[in-house]
């Protein structure tokens, strides 16, 4: 049997800032899949293996062009970001920041 190789996603409409906090509580912090949420839109989405693949090989390039910049970056990995008062939340693949 091939796996599946495109993600795997759901979007689901009316869903309270409450739900999106309880959700991510409930599902807690060792998962594979993510979460996005947009003004009472949420998206779930479980990466498969290209996806995966893909993220890997961008993490990759970009430590190699800070190391090659000599820029001090952090990688944070697939952190939540969200913020309330915007009605925004991510959960990006990878992340980095600037020290």
């Amino acid at each position: 049997m091939t796996p599946p190789t495109h993600s795997q996603r759901a979007i689901l409409s009316n869903i309270s800032w409450h739900t999106f906090e309880t959700i991510l509580a409930e599902m807690g912090d060792n998962r594979a899949t993510r979460l996005a949420y947009d003004h009472g839109i949420l998206e779930i989405i479980t990466p498969l293996m290209p996806h995966e693949h893909n993220n890997r090989l961008i993490e990759k390039l970009i430590d190699s062009l800070a190391e090659e910049l000599n820029l001090n970056l952090k990688s944070t990995g697939s952190v939540t970001c969200k913020r309330q008062d915007l009605s925004r939340g991510v959960e990006p693949d990878s992340s980095f920041y600037r020290k």
